[in-house]
């Protein structure tokens, strides 16, 4: 988003200029652009960047309580009864979809109880935040992947389920 504005910005910049013959002009600085190194690493490191399967095994590595503080849910007092074992985490996460952000506005709750659960897959860390209204956030540096758990079964794991209507 941020690239258009500055596309858009420099178009209008350009047009504005009080010599109309400018841009046929040709510059006397010669063109370098170059990516710089820091951005070829990050690219490098995205490329080596697996997403999250969860159909792959997995390691819990440790799990805290945390609230979601920009959730409209201020009902905090419900998540001392929002209790989950390493076992019932696992089993959440091995049962979920992945979610499209559209699908998980219309049929999700976004509640203050969250759980952060450390996760690791082949050698990669993962950061999982768990929400009580029945889904999941992966995050993994500059990538995130949404999951929901649909599993009726399932349900007693959280404080809300999906919408299914």
């Amino acid at each position: 988003m941020n690239k258009h504005f500055l596309w858009t910005l420099l178009f209008f910049s350009c047009h504005s200029n009080s010599d109309t013959e400018s841009h046929l002009k040709a510059s006397s600085v010669p063109d370098t652009t170059s990516v710089p190194a820091a951005e070829k690493k990050s690219s490098e490191l995205n490329k080596a960047a697996k997403p999250f399967d969860n159909k792959q095994s997995f390691e819990i590595i440790s799990f805290t309580n945390s609230i979601d503080r920009h959730s409209t849910d201020t009902d905090t007092t419900k998540c001392s009864r929002w209790i989950l074992n390493k076992l019932d985490i696992e089993k959440i996460i091995k049962n979920s979809e992945p979610l499209g952000g559209t699908t998980w506005d219309l049929s999700f709750l976004v509640l203050a109880c969250t759980k952060t659960v450390n996760v690791v897959q082949s050698g990669q860390q993962f950061k999982v935040e768990l929400n009580a209204g029945s889904f999941f956030w992966v995050n993994n540096g500059d990538t995130s992947v949404l999951f929901g758990d649909y599993k009726k079964s399932d349900r007693k794991y959280f404080i809300e389920g999906p919408d299914n209507n």
